[in-house]
């Protein structure tokens, strides 16, 4: 008689399960990525063990999924992006530390401000070397006096 197959082994099978200290990452081979807490990774992967798997995979992937009450999926993905906005900001922060691109993930519209810092923090830089490239084509011997 062959074992039961669990609710977690069923709704993981072809994924990858990458932690990155407080986050978890998971991969869903041809179906996306979202990321979690390492903690709240851990509370839905002790829930499911003990459940039996149904016939369906991908029903029992819906059902791991939807336990997550927090997480930050890339576009596409079959869990999509959910949570409190105060929540989905620390773990969207959290995410920006351990060196996600932010902007390559379905963050709120109330969110999209941690995805541009980036692009702000290199504009002032780039508006000076902009300033400063017309006056040196403009004048090009500043110092010397005109004939």
């Amino acid at each position: 008689m062959a074992d039961t197959l669990s609710l977690y082994d069923s709704a993981f099978k072809r994924t990858r399960i990458m932690r990155q200290g407080d986050l978890t990452q998971i991969v869903i081979d041809g179906g996306g990525a979202f990321v979690v807490t390492t903690q709240d990774f851990m509370v839905v992967r002790k829930w499911a063990q003990p459940k039996t798997a149904s016939q369906n995979a991908m029903t029992d992937r819906g059902r791991v999924f939807e336990q997550f009450s927090v997480l930050i999926s890339r576009p596409g993905t079959q869990a999509v992006t959910r949570g409190h906005n105060a929540q989905l900001e620390k773990l969207a922060k959290a995410m920006k530390q351990g060196g996600y691109d932010l902007g390559e993930w379905a963050l709120p519209p109330d969110l999209k401000h941690l995805t541009m810092a980036k692009v702000e923090a290199l504009q002032p830089k780039a508006v000076e070397k902009a300033v400063e490239s017309p006056a040196e084509a403009d004048n090009p011997d500043e110092g010397t006096p005109s004939p």
